[in-house]
């Protein structure tokens, strides 16, 4: 988050959850049978290759 956010502490936890299912839902608009977006629990996200 402090990466990402010039004041992270006002940022919400689930804040890069709901971006990320914005971008899913995007992308799935685009090519429905893949999901590019990988997700590895308690680590993060990674795309695939």
């Amino acid at each position: 988050m402090n990466l990402a956010w010039e004041e992270p502490q006002a940022s919400m936890d689930r804040t890069v959850d709901a971006h990320i299912k914005n971008i899913r839902a995007k992308l799935k608009t685009i090519r429905p049978d893949l999901d590019p977006i990988i997700t590895h629990r308690g680590i993060g996200y990674a795309l695939r290759e």
